[in-house]
This record gives structure tokens, sequence and C-alpha cells, in this order.
């Protein structure tokens, strides 16, 4: 059986073109290869890929009432995603996000942040949080009050209905003081999924397996940094666990950290150890990095899973059968 997620949290038109190698001065111009429309955010992101792996996914978050806003809602409906619990503000505008993507992959970011951070309680059913298989929050760093005055409650509500609980973020340079901020969300969160350079940055820490173990001693069951190039990182009550990563030629780098969580979720609910499930995440960001955009490279399941297949001389593992 296929499992139930509910993703909170961002929602995010990303708009791709490349490769940009700079911007035109005053009225100049440039043609590009390619261009793309995505539903992005850690919470959309996640939810598009989840969906692409085969979960029912229902994803909440707030929108604008601008074409942007009924865009995206099409974009995840598209993939599968239920829509129906997206939060639409009266006059707000839907988060945006233009990427230059560079030759080499590097994506500079335009940002509009929108309504994303006026979601409230009163736009959670905590039945809906209950009903779950597992809970993402995407990127509680940029949500608001609603990090401190609802998450906590929400996973707590969430881990007491038996859901697993997940939770990542969106900015870049996270902080030390997003580490103090969630500190009441902290003792809810089953996965912590970090990147290299976030989690380094809210702890002070240098040393990767160090930074976690800040984060395990403040009440998360397992940290899993992402490492780029480098693999991933697990560091849980069973140990630490270094898992490698696949080589690919990188074309945009944009929601490969959705990706992984995405396939981290999936291998978990199929019964798989988390190093093993690491490596299906690692196998979704790779075919993600292959493409322009956040919903680029991941198919399907079984696309993934040959795709794993054929390279797992790279990493010394084959898919489980």
């Amino acid at each position: 059986m296929n499992p139930y997620v509910v993703c909170i949290g961002p929602h995010i038109v990303d708009v791709h073109v490349r490769p940009v190698a700079d911007i035109p001065p005053g009225q100049g111009g440039a043609l590009v290869e390619d261009a793309r429309v995505t539903a992005a955010g850690t919470a959309a992101g996640t939810a598009v890929d989840l969906a692409k792996l085969g979960a029912r996914v229902t994803s909440v978050g707030a929108i604008g009432d601008d074409a942007l806003g009924r865009l995206l809602r099409m974009l995840l409906a598209d993939h599968g995603v239920e829509t129906d619990r997206l939060v639409v503000r009266e006059g707000g505008r839907t988060s945006t996000t233009i990427l230059p993507i560079r030759a080499n992959g590097e994506r500079p970011t335009l940002h509009l942040p929108g309504v994303t951070a006026t979601l409230t309680a009163a736009d959670v059913d905590p039945q809906l949080v209950a009903d779950a298989d597992v809970l993402h929050l995407g990127g509680p760093d940029v949500l608001g009050p609603f990090a401190t005055e609802v998450a906590p409650t929400l996973l707590r509500h969430a881990r007491e209905s038996g859901t697993t609980t997940t939770v990542d973020l969106l900015r870049s340079g996270a902080g030390p003081d997003v580490l103090e901020q969630l500190d009441p969300v902290w003792p809810w969160v089953d996965l912590f999924v970090p990147n290299d350079d976030q989690l380094r940055s809210m702890t002070g820490q240098d040393d990767l397996e160090a930074a976690a173990r800040v984060l395990l001693d403040r009440g998360v069951g397992t940290v899993v940094v992402t490492r780029g190039a480098e693999g991933s990182l697990v560091v849980g009550p069973d140990g630490v666990h270094a898992v490698p990563a696949f080589t690919v030629d990188v074309v945009d780098t944009t929601g490969c950290g959705d990706a992984f969580t995405a396939g981290l979720v999936t291998g978990l609910q199929r019964g798989w150890d988390l190093p093993v499930a690491a490596l299906l995440a690692t196998a979704a960001a790779g075919l993600v990095a292959t493409g322009l955009g956040s919903d680029a490279g991941v198919v399907d399941l079984p696309t993934t899973l040959a795709w794993w297949a054929e390279r797992a001389d790279q990493v010394g593992a084959a898919p489980p059968v």
C-alpha cells in the first residue's frame, strides 16, 4: 500500500532559465536554451517528488489569489498532488523565485516571499495530520509565527497519532537563531534533513557529526545531512553512516534537497533501513540534478530504482529486491 504523506510549508513558483552567464545591461537581451516553470519550495517540491515516487500526497500552504497561485495549483495537480487544503489569501501574492541558472549548475535567486509566512493553526486540520503515515514540515525557518506557535503542537499530535515526522529548512544560511527559534520543534522531529551548510551555520560546528549531535541533544530522532557531491551522513541512535553520492552531469541543483527528502521517506515507508533509504534519496536527488527545475529527472519509483541499479557500483549497493 502506498504511504499517505501530508506536506506543510512553502509553496513557491520557480521560473528557471538556462544558461545565464550574466544579466544584459540596460535594455539588452540574450537568448537562452531552456526555460521552465515548476512547483517548488520545501513543501510543494517535496510533494511533487513524493507523488512521482508513488505516495498519496496532500499539500498544505498559503498561496495568493493571483495567476501564479492558480498556476501553482495546476502544476501540483498535474503530478497527482491533492491541492484542496491549499489556503488562498485574498489580495495576496504567491511566493515566486526567478532562477537564472549558470552553465555549471549554480543557481542565484531572485525571490518574492509572498504569503508563505501567513499560515495559521486554522489552516491545518489536526485530523489530516493524524491520518497520515508521514507529516513533512518544510521550511519552518520561513513560516513566521507558525513555526513556534503552531508547529510544535502539530508535530506532537502527529507523533502521538503514530505519524512519522520529517523536517527540513529552506534558507541556505540558517544561522544559530534558527536553532534556538525552533527549540520547541526539535523534540517532536523523527527525521531532520538539512544540508551541510545549514547544519554548520545553525550549530557553529564544522564537523558534521558533531553538528548533528547538537540536534540529537535537543530531541531530534535522527539527522540525515546532505553533502552535495559527497553524498549524505546519517547520524542517529544506531550510529553514523556515510552514504556516497552518484556521479552525474549537473544541469541544475534546484530541488535536489526536496527530492532527497522524498526518496528518504519513500524508502523508509518501504521498510528499508535508513542508509538504504538514503541511497534511494540520493538517486532521486541525482536525477533531479540532471534536468532543469525541481520536478525534472524523477519519473516514478521503478525508473528511479532502475537508474540506481545501473550505477550500483558507484555506491556499493544495489536496490533491494
